[in-house]
């Protein structure tokens, strides 16, 4: 719930204004929640009254920073080229990434947007019990692989590359899943946006901890397919795994940006 420190409130009104489920009244000069309204918690009130006037009881105050006593603007030029700059990585040393490192990717996830601030965003962090997710992966992507080419319906090469992928790691331990990398998040969600949204947050604050990741779609997809890696994972209801980020340091140095298509744009 809202709540306002009307010794404070000097019935501005922009708390009101700034409200877009409209939960929040002015009324003698003070500033007032509607009772039984559809409140989103979302902290728009928290973040523009002038006064600091407003609270939500159920969310943590002690995390509310001035904006004017923190650097929270981006150079445009810097941002575009640590995005031209970013690479997938599939070659990781055996460096550890630690657990503050982790954290602080977690942070970006947690203060991403969701819709209307639902917050239905799940983490589920692989490091102690790495190699046992990707023995599990890798059986089911065989699994897959094993189905396709029983149907003889194939529409990518990827079932062929499964069935490799699964032999060299039995024979020889390679690892063209996760690649050896030292941490896997999983991200769940009820939303594929709300996951995808701070997927995207994540990666941007892995690259600037000088680490770097991959996007493993292979175990997303092994994930949707089984009844069991889903209890494995223990999703809540209604969750699904919408994308899996393995983490390391990078074994390889890149030189250069690489060139990308034309952006598709219409303009009306």
């Amino acid at each position: 719930m809202v709540v306002f420190d009307h010794e404070k409130c000097i019935g501005c009104g922009l708390c009101a204004a700034d409200c877009f489920p409209r939960a929040i009244g002015i009324e003698n000069r003070k500033a007032y929640f509607i009772e039984n309204h559809n409140c989103m918690e979302c902290g728009h009130c928290i973040a523009v009254c002038p006064r600091s006037a407003v609270k939500i009881e159920s969310l943590d105050m002690d995390e509310v920073q001035e904006l004017q006593d923190i650097s929270n603007c981006i150079d445009p030029e810097t941002y575009i080229n640590h995005l031209k700059a970013r690479r997938t990585i599939r070659s990781f040393t055996d460096e550890t990434v630690s657990t503050e490192q982790i954290n602080m990717i977690l942070e970006a996830g947690r203060f991403s947007p969701t819709g209307g601030n639902r917050q239905t965003v799940a983490y589920h962090i692989f490091r102690d019990r790495i190699s046992e997710f990707r023995s599990l992966i890798i059986d089911e992507l065989k699994t897959m692989g094993d189905e396709v080419r029983a149907s003889g319906i194939r529409d990518s090469w990827y079932p062929d590359f499964w069935l490799d992928m699964y032999n060299e790691f039995k024979a020889e331990g390679r690892d063209s899943l996760f690649f050896n990398a030292g941490t896997v998040i999983v991200i769940s969600s009820d939303s594929p946006q709300a996951a995808m949204i701070a997927a995207a947050h994540m990666e941007t604050m892995v690259y600037a901890l000088g680490l770097g990741m991959l996007y493993s779609g292979f175990t997303t997809r092994a994930a949707e397919h089984s009844t069991g890696l889903q209890e494995y994972l223990g999703l809540k209801e209604g969750y699904k795994v919408w994308t899996v980020l393995a983490i390391g340091y990078p074994k390889v140095k890149y030189q250069r940006t690489v060139p990308r298509k034309k952006a598709d744009v219409i303009w009306d």
